[in-house]
């Protein structure tokens, strides 16, 4: 796929979207005419309708296919990831007291927080289910393990607002567990399934936590570069909760003392962050070199991801691998171009 243009990749991108939605859909839909709980029902139109970029099910069926096996051997398993990751989303929501997701209301801003715990734990459950059909324990254990890993990070993320001083290792701890953990759970269960060899299920593995780890940062970029009505999330959401990103970390060992002191302060939330504060923020992220610092390391890590596929033999599915990973710099390169 070398020389395919930005407008071309999206478009194959969106063609395995569709592909995963209608599948997904089919399964969802057969859930909701079984289902005679009002709570459960709300959690699965929830994640029917308002979707998502459904990365780690479309690495996870790929992965199967660059090893030789078939996404529909894959697919199961890649739906019951899906469910688990928007488990995590919407306990995500709760600890963040995030009210709008994916350009919609989140689960607590619709249900409250109390039901949306409910819900998040009723995805759980049906990932539970759709995991069990792959058959292989094997497959199952590691991505239960996968579960484990996520909550983890997001207990140490929640730790690390806490802290005065965050180091760029502790971010990376998080951003391995919270993140990388479902994407190198994708690529591993895909490789698994597909009956790749040990070196090609190592391979993805590795390609899967260097993309995973892209995108945490990647995702960082966004929340202070973004815009809502393009990504669906408030603009701003971890420096109002205090997060201490990869740009706030690098930001605060690159700044002179008046502004480290003042995006402390914000992070400390001495008072309500305002939308000033936000923008006065970004702007010294922009001159401490934090958002181009952050941009070239995401880029490292995705060379890094597809170098480590490099070796599998030529497909569509590992063209298309490579693809995911170069089309998530390219679209946050938009973004930033255009905030900065």
């Amino acid at each position: 796929m070398d020389g395919i243009g930005t407008e071309m990749k999206e478009l194959l991108f969106q063609e395995e979207v569709q592909y995963f939605n209608r599948k997904f859909s089919e399964v969802i839909e057969q859930k909701l005419q079984e289902c005679h709980n009002e709570v459960l029902y709300s959690a699965l139109s929830y994640i029917k309708d308002t979707g998502g970029k459904r990365l780690r099910p479309i690495i996870c069926y790929l992965s199967a296919e660059a090893v030789g096996g078939s996404r529909e051997k894959a697919l199961s398993t890649a739906m019951a990831i899906e469910l688990i990751h928007n488990a995590s989303l919407v306990h995500d929501d709760i600890i963040d007291e995030n009210y709008i997701r994916r350009k919609n209301p989140s689960n607590p801003a619709m249900y409250g927080e109390k039901t949306a715990v409910i819900i998040g734990d009723l995805l759980l459950g049906l990932s539970c289910e759709m995991l069990a059909r792959c058959g292989v324990p094997e497959v199952v254990g590691m991505v239960s393990n996968a579960i484990s890993d996520t909550a983890m990070g997001e207990y140490l993320e929640f730790k690390l607002r806490n802290l005065e001083e965050a180091t760029e290792q502790s971010y990376m701890e998080v951003a391995e567990l919270k993140t990388a953990a479902t994407f190198m759970a994708s690529t591993e269960a895909g490789a698994m399934l597909g009956g790749g060899n040990e070196v090609e299920i190592e391979n993805l593995r590795n390609y899967g936590r260097s993309l995973g780890i892209a995108y945490q940062i990647q995702d960082d970029i966004l929340d202070i570069c973004g815009e809502t009505a393009k990504t669906g999330k408030p603009v701003g959401l971890d420096i109002k909760n205090g997060e201490r990103t990869l740009l706030v970390i690098h930001a605060l060992n690159h700044s002179e003392r008046p502004e480290k002191e003042y995006i402390k302060a914000v992070l400390l939330r001495d008072r309500e962050p305002g939308s000033f504060d936000i923008d006065r923020v970004r702007r010294m992220l922009v001159k401490s070199g934090s958002i181009d610092y952050a941009l070239r390391l995401s880029e490292e890590l995705v060379r890094t991801a597809i170098n480590c596929i490099a070796e599998l033999d030529d497909s569509e599915a590992k063209q298309k691998l490579q693809f995911v990973a170069d089309f998530s710099v390219e679209r946050i390169n938009d973004y930033v171009s255009n905030a900065v």
